[in-house]
């Protein structure tokens, strides 16, 4: 997004993979039988085999235009998360309207380091679940980390934008408008003190 720093972005892990990889498998396994086995079984598996590398194949190449157009980003205003070529969806989480990250990863996906992020935030939807992240407990902090600084730049705009206010409440010159971030904040906190 303009005016936006990307932080994060990455596809869905490979494991994305892991049913193509599997039909894969049993593919070659039919293509070996059919090689071994001699009569009209043979002829039989032998149109079974290509059918299947076909149906296959086909699945491939769609799962990987799926996985090429899948995206899940981290930027210093939002979550986002984008998915399809065919038809998109997408999900836009702005920072200030995060609740809670929740990771989960199952003991295959801890040994290949990717799972499931859930994340909890205050909008109509509820919580948006994201399969396959990369390393979803550096992804879960990094998103913690960005929330925290958000927060911070907020609270710094904020604090400005008040002593703005009462700087031209009190009549103050232009040369008072020049103090640093840390003078104002420091000046208000003498204020709140008194």
């Amino acid at each position: 997004m303009p005016g936006e720093q990307m932080v994060l972005h990455s596809h869905p892990h490979w494991w994305y993979f892991w049913k193509q990889v599997a039909s894969g498998i049993v593919i070659v396994i039919l293509a070996v039988l059919v090689v071994v086995t001699d009569g009209g079984l043979s002829t039989f598996l032998q149109w079974v085999t290509i059918i299947a590398f076909i149906v296959w194949l086909l699945d491939t190449l769609y799962e990987f235009a799926q996985w090429q157009t899948t995206r899940f980003a981290v930027t210093d205003q939002r979550v986002a998360y984008q998915s399809g070529f065919v038809r998109r969806k997408g999900v836009s989480i702005p920072l200030n309207r995060v609740n809670n990250v929740n990771s989960e990863q199952g003991v295959i996906a801890r040994i290949l380091n990717n799972g499931t992020l859930t994340i909890e935030s205050a909008g109509e939807t509820g919580d948006s679940v994201f399969e396959n992240i990369p390393d979803p407990d550096r992804v879960r902090s990094l998103i913690f980390q960005q929330m925290d600084a958000y927060g911070a730049a907020r609270a710094e705009r904020d604090a400005a934008a008040v002593e703005r206010a009462m700087h031209a409440e009190q009549g103050g010159s232009d040369a008072d408008a020049d103090e640093s971030i840390e003078d104002r904040l420091a000046k208000l906190d003498a204020l709140r003190q008194s």
